[in-house]
């Protein structure tokens, strides 16, 4: 046992060694851009993700309110996703929790801007982001 051991360390140690592959650079870096061709589902993916985090930029001072903005900006964010995966994806499965996320953060999202709305918050970027669940109450 103690001779397997003694062999099998220097193969370990070699294997340290060796770098990582490198991951696929994102969508929308200059790396992506330079040398991936992005298909129409990418690009809608960035344009998604872009959307979504310039809506949850402005934080207000109050936690609370900052809190349901941020929520709201990411849940829309996460049903524009979903959009996404409906529009292009293939997998029954992935479409099928694409379609629970759109159900289960609109109603998420109502309830968060009805808190707002009892609280007299004034308009945020977030308020203004499209609500897509509305397009595939069919699904």
């Amino acid at each position: 046992m103690r001779a397997l051991l003694v062999l099998a360390a220097p193969l370990a140690l070699t294997a340290c060694d060796k770098p990582a592959a490198a991951p696929e650079a994102p969508v929308g870096t200059p790396a992506a851009s330079a040398t991936t061709v992005t298909s129409a589902a990418q690009k809608a993916y960035a344009a998604v993700n872009d959307q979504m985090h310039s809506a949850m930029a402005a934080v207000p001072t109050d936690a609370d309110e900052a809190f349901m903005r941020g929520m709201i900006a990411h849940h829309r964010g996460a049903m524009a996703m979903s959009e996404v995966e409906l529009r292009y994806g293939k997998d029954k499965q992935a479409r099928d929790l694409a379609q629970r996320i759109i159900d289960a953060q609109g109603a998420e999202i109502a309830e968060m801007e009805a808190w707002l709305k009892r609280r007299d918050a004034p308009a945020s970027p977030a308020a203004d982001a499209p609500a897509t669940g509305s397009q595939h109450a069919g699904h």
